[in-house]
């Protein structure tokens, strides 16, 4: 990436590994938790990001800033946020809209 590209992210968690400590949701220093639900979420406005018995904690994609203390408070290294430029991201989109 070149210097002040303009960026976005995908935050990936790996559900196989998540325990439900909720170290996640309770350090997000913006609340990005929006809601604990029985069934996933599959919409692209919303993200599992902790599942416990069944309940999963979906987080409010507007309200994240992508600031990683998910990644870094997660004890089981289930959470990745990868950065992306924002014209990678774009032309994706495009390609799947095409499809």
């Amino acid at each position: 990436m070149r210097p002040h590209e303009r960026i976005t992210y995908r935050i990936t968690i790996d559900v196989t590994k998540c325990n439900g400590c909720n170290n996640c949701t309770t350090t997000c220093p913006v609340n990005a938790e929006l809601v604990k639900r029985k069934a996933l979420d599959t919409g692209e406005d919303a993200r599992v990001i902790a599942i416990k018995n069944g309940v999963a904690a979906v987080i409010n994609p507007f309200r994240c800033d992508g600031c990683g203390t998910c990644m870094i408070v997660c004890p089981v290294d289930c959470i990745d946020i990868t950065f992306i430029p924002l014209t990678e991201y774009e032309d994706t989109q495009k390609e799947k809209s095409k499809t």
